[in-house]
Parts: structure tokens; C-alpha cells; sequence
């Protein structure tokens, strides 16, 4: 899979620079530097998959800006726009703020225009009082939609006793 800078560069508020293959970085009005992508799953769905992240790599909190979700939707799009694909988040617990993220794919996904198009499947897994929020999107048109599902939902279920996870 091989995404488009050009292609998400024609929507962006913000210039994006392609880094590799599925990796971007772009610099806020603010300053603050950004890298967004995603890297194949190797575990859950192997291949069928591919986990998407977002990293600030300014050493400053960024301010409100909405620009940034504008571009994050741009990236995604792109990745939509690949017949079979499929991809998985995991909130970050470093800062203890994963329920925000969390709760920031919901928005995104409840705000995106064309949200018909797709399913999210967002999950809690409780690892003995550690939530860790995750979820998967991929295309309703997607030709393993009902056995991709159904894995993440097994996944889900079984995962709190498949894994020792410790808090930060």
C-alpha cells in the first residue's frame, strides 16, 4: 500500500510531507510538528490490517487547533480510498489521557462526512482496572467485512486474559 502526499495535499489546510510509504509529517501555524501514518499489524489481523498513529514531535502542547483535524481526515481518506483497508487504534496511556483520545476518533468519526461509508468498532478491554480503549475501522464495501469484524470482536473478549498489561 503506497498513500498519496499529492492527493492529501489537494484537501490540507496544511502542507504534508510525504516520510515514507504510509508516514506524513506536517508543521502547525503554531509550529507544532506532526507525524501521522501507519504501520502493518503483526499480530491481530497480520497483513489484513494497519494500526494508525498520530505523534507530536515538538516538545511543546500544542494549542486548539482545528486545522490539524482537518489534516488527520485528509490522511485518512486517503487510506480509505485503498479497496481493503482496515485500520486499528490503540489510545496511548502515557499521559493518562487515552479516554480523550479515544474519545477523539469517536468525534472524528461521528463528524466525518462520510461516515456511511464506514464501520467503527471502538472497544474498552479492562485488564484488571487498566481500560485500554481501542477500535477498528474499515469500509462497509470491505470483501472480509463480517470475518474481520467478528475477529476483532473474539479479540476484544479474550484479550484481557491473553495479555499482562501494566500501567504507566
Amino acid at each position: 500500500m503506497r498513500l498519496s502526499a499529492d492527493r492529501i495535499n489537494k484537501k490540507s489546510p496544511y502542507w504534508v510531507i510525504q516520510l515514507d510509504e504510509l508516514t506524513f509529517r506536517f508543521v502547525t501555524r503554531n509550529g507544532i510538528i506532526y507525524r501521522v501514518g501507519f504501520y502493518k499489524d503483526q499480530y491481530f489481523l497480520g497483513s489484513r490490517a494497519y494500526h494508525f498513529f498520530i505523534a507530536n514531535d515538538s516538545e511543546a502542547n500544542p494549542p486548539k487547533d482545528s486545522d490539524v483535524f482537518k489534516v488527520i481526515t485528509c490522511v485518512l481518506e486517503e487510506f480509505f480510498r485503498q479497496d481493503a483497508s482496515v485500520m486499528l487504534y490503540i489510545c496511548d496511556p502515557y499521559d493518562h489521557r487515552e479516554a480523550i483520545r479515544d474519545s477523539l476518533y469517536k468525534r472524528w468519526f461521528n463528524s466525518y462526512p462520510h461516515n456511511s461509508r464506514l464501520t467503527l468498532e471502538a472497544a474498552e478491554i479492562n485488564f484488571d482496572n487498566y481500560i485500554v480503549y481501542t477500535g477498528m475501522i474499515l469500509r462497509n464495501d470491505h470483501p472480509e467485512y463480517d470475518e474481520l469484524l467478528n475477529a476483532y470482536r473474539e479479540f476484544v473478549k479474550r484479550a484481557s486474559s491473553l495479555y499482562q498489561v501494566q500501567p504507566k
